[in-house]
């Protein structure tokens, strides 16, 4: 009598541990979909940031080429040799703050987000 009892009990266990495999399954792929997404768009966001930045400092730079050469030497007599430096410095913090800034509110929107 104890055979059919242990062969019934291991159904049960198995069909509790594939239950209990399902319900991982599901969380784990949901957390995994979600911080794929994430990870995405803050790469897209980086990149289109990182695409404006370097045009950014191409019009800088080619600013004082197309202008009239007495323009450029008034221009060239007040501004700073390494303005195009400061510019992308200060145009680069101001960037920094702003994908800090993104990278927590998508944090806290993925936090209040339920799992299932």
């Amino acid at each position: 009598m104890a055979l059919p009892a242990m062969l019934g009990m291991g159904a049960v266990i198995a069909f509790v541990t594939r239950i209990l495999e399902w319900i991982v399954t599901r969380i784990a792929s949901r957390v995994t979909n979600r911080l794929a997404g994430i990870l995405i768009w803050t790469t897209l966001y980086i990149s289109l940031l990182v695409g404006l930045a370097v045009t950014f400092s191409a019009i800088i730079s080619g600013i004082s080429t197309s202008l009239p050469n007495e323009l450029s030497q008034g221009i060239a007599a007040i501004k700073p040799n390494n303005f195009e430096a400061c510019m992308s410095a200060i145009y680069g913090s101001k960037v920094a703050v702003w994908v800090f800034q993104q990278k927590r509110q998508l944090i806290d929107w993925e936090q209040g987000r339920p799992v299932l």
